[in-house]
């Protein structure tokens, strides 16, 4: 293959500097494992003198706590030739055979686990283990009397009865006998005199049952009963059965418990979760609230506020999202302005606060009047700021504050000035102020000001304490190159960025526009003249203007099409035809987008972008509902590039296709 004067020195200058930066750790990590091959255990073993019973003894006892490893991670192929392994040693026979009934219970064969366990008890009709794995087989077969039989076994020959019997209920919940697992929590509460036995396990039980008043009070006994245990009951009914629209008499229940005398802090918390999985927030604050206030019941709220934070982010963005948001605005809130809480109390409910913010300023749920919103947020910021100035949760609260701004609110001016006060507080740590310098020049970029924008993005550039900040800062200083006519320039920036910077998620993009630049300006039917119907399209990115830009790449593309030599490679038209695909996908014009797409990867089917291009064609027909089309086409991308270096993502999706339909 020919290649021109100007790629082969781009290239040349991307060997020679990865020769710069690459061999010495190469060479270091292959002195390493050298040395750490050289330095492995030494060879103890005297060779002519066989193994001493007591030595033979220890490995097989070693090999059975592997096999239970491997049980316990379900390994089932691994533990299966592992087990006929050690079965060669008859004194290991009786041993294995729980082993084996647990073996047939993961690969599903729970009439096989009966037999084997049912064999196992005719040699030892005391071993617990064989009695619980035959009674969880039975009752997964689903013959009840012949379960309640090998359940009493259990817990007679377990040395703790009130272990087993817990035991025991989570098998009948496990296998959703309900009706089963109160019959037996009864039975046990008498015969272990507490009333209270496992009301956590019975309510769960009742609730299925539809029997919600009746778990609501279970439920109230087991908070009364250990206090302590909120997290795992809200977590077992949360994750469990519980239903917001289908359990309204279970809350109404619970909620007349709350209302009546002697009511438990653990009680009121555990309520207020509920009745935010339904989306109502002020019912939530309202039961809070006077709990936030109490010095005695603060923790248990922080606590509680800890774990909702940190569920946020695994949250649907849904109406249950947003009644957390605001639920957890209002308590923290309340509890970092409070004086009657400790210092740490407030600093902590502060940090918390400013992290709701930052996740909700990313999530880009701010309501119905998101102007209002950013003023709300300000004025908590500027709350945070008074209690907890320390905060690294402030500062990038505040720094995505800037960002919705522009880019939400399309005020990238308003935004600057924000961080240009920012910038002047004497408690923004180092780290805070390289991200605030590198958005303070988007935002600059944002409102054209450009000048401003490179002045600022050249001076983090240039700072060497902050490599991650300064290659962003170079990366948008040579697409602001690209965007001015400074071709040169920015083909060597680029690839600078790209060698500096190889893990960070603009380096692919760095080292393909510097290719795509230095192509273009050895192209024989291109250069410059293309060049300059490109940098609009990069212009309008740089400034934010997703209309703009779309119109600027439907000229690129038609522009420069009609006047290219089409039979030769043109990587800058293939690359913007994939640029506007992208765009019109953000856009929400999927046929548009899959238009353009279908062209990239059929009338250029050798471009380094067609794989990519039927990729993401796929992906649009996929969430069209299109599952067979989507199916067809990342197939044809398997076989047409087998070379590609994205194959691995294509046959996860295909996969999780397949895992989808064989769901039950």
């Amino acid at each position: 293959m020919r290649v021109s004067a100007g790629v082969r020195a781009y290239l040349v200058a991307l060997i020679i500097m990865g020769c710069v930066h690459g061999p010495a750790p190469v060479a270091r990590a292959q002195d390493s494992g050298d040395r750490s091959q050289r330095l492995e255990r030494p060879e103890m073993v005297r060779p002519g003198l066989p193994p001493s019973p007591h030595a033979v003894s220890m490995d097989l006892e070693r090999r059975l706590k592997e096999l239970d490893r491997k049980l316990a991670l379900g390994s089932t192929s691994q533990a299966r030739t592992l087990l006929e392994d050690l079965a060669q040693h008859k004194e290991l026979e009786e041993r294995l055979i729980p082993r084996r009934a647990r073996l047939a219970q993961l690969v599903g064969d729970y009439a096989g686990a009966a037999h084997i366990a049912r064999r196992g008890l005719a040699l030892d009709p005391d071993n617990p283990s064989l009695w619980r794995y035959l009674a969880g087989s039975l009752l997964v077969e689903g013959q009840i009397d012949s379960a309640r039989i090998a359940l009493d076994g259990y817990m007679r020959t377990s040395p703790t009865v009130r272990s087993a019997a817990t035991v025991g209920i989570d098998l009948c919940l496990q296998t959703r006998r309900y009706d089963m697992a109160a019959g037996l929590i009864d039975s046990l509460r008498t015969v272990l005199g507490e009333p209270r036995f496992a009301a956590l396990q019975k309510s769960q039980a009742l609730l299925v049952m539809g029997r919600r008043a009746e778990a609501a009070v279970e439920i109230s006994a087991a908070l009364r009963e250990q206090p302590y245990n909120l997290p795992v009951i809200r977590s077992r009914l949360l994750d469990g059965d519980y239903r917001p629209g289908r359990d309204a008499d279970f809350l109404r229940a619970l909620r007349g418990i709350v209302d009546g005398p002697g009511a438990l802090p653990a009680e009121k918390i555990l309520l207020a979760n509920l009745l935010l999985a339904g989306g109502d927030a002020d019912g939530a604050l309202a039961y809070m609230r006077p709990l936030a206030g109490d010095p005695g019941s603060a923790n248990a709220v922080l606590q509680n506020s800890d774990t909702l934070v940190r569920e946020l982010e695994l949250m649907d963005k849904d109406r249950q999202y947003d009644a957390t948001v605001d639920y957890l605005l209002g308590i923290l809130q309340q509890m970092a302005l409070s004086p009657r809480q400790a210092k740490l109390i407030r600093q902590r409910a502060a940090d918390r606060l400013a992290e709701v913010c930052e996740q909700a300023l990313d999530a880009g749920r701010l309501g119905d009047d998101p102007a209002a919103a950013v003023e709300h947020f300000n004025d908590l910021l500027a709350q945070v700021q008074k209690v907890h100035p320390s905060s690294d949760r402030l500062y990038s609260a505040q720094i995505n504050l800037a960002r919705y701004m522009k880019d939400r609110l399309d005020d990238p001016g308003r935004a600057a000035r924000r961080l240009e006060r920012l910038l002047l507080d004497p408690d923004l740590p180092p780290e805070g102020l390289a991200l605030t310098r590198l958005t303070l020049g988007e935002c600059y970029l944002a409102a054209a000001d450009t000048a401003r924008g490179r002045a600022v993005l050249t001076q983090l550039g240039r700072d060497p304490e902050f490599q991650d900040s300064a290659g962003a800062a170079h990366y948008l200083l040579a697409r602001l190159d690209l965007a001015e006519g400074s071709w040169v320039t920015a083909r060597d920036r680029f690839a600078v960025v790209a060698l500096d910077n190889p893990a960070a998620p603009y380096a692919n993009d760095a080292l393909e526009l510097g290719l795509a630049v230095a192509e273009e300006l050895d192209n024989p039917t291109g250069g410059p003249e293309i060049l300059e119907l490109y940098a609009p399209c990069v212009l309008a990115d740089l400034l934010g203007r997703p209309q703009a830009r779309i119109a600027a790449l439907r000229t690129f593309v038609r522009e420069t099409s009609r006047r290219v030599d089409l039979a030769e490679p043109q990587h800058l038209l293939e690359r913007g035809m994939y640029d506007l695909a992208g765009a019109l996908v953000e856009a929400d014009s999927l046929v548009a987008a899959r238009q353009v797409l279908r062209t990239l990867y059929t009338e250029h089917a050798d471009s380094r972008y067609a794989p990519r291009a039927m990729d993401l064609a796929a992906d649009l027909l996929l969430r069209e509902g299109r599952r067979d089309e989507a199916r067809d086409l990342w197939t044809r991308l398997l076989v047409q590039y087998p070379d590609d270096l994205f194959l691995a993502d294509v046959r996860d999706k295909l996969k999780a296709m397949d895992d989808k339909e064989n769901l039950p």
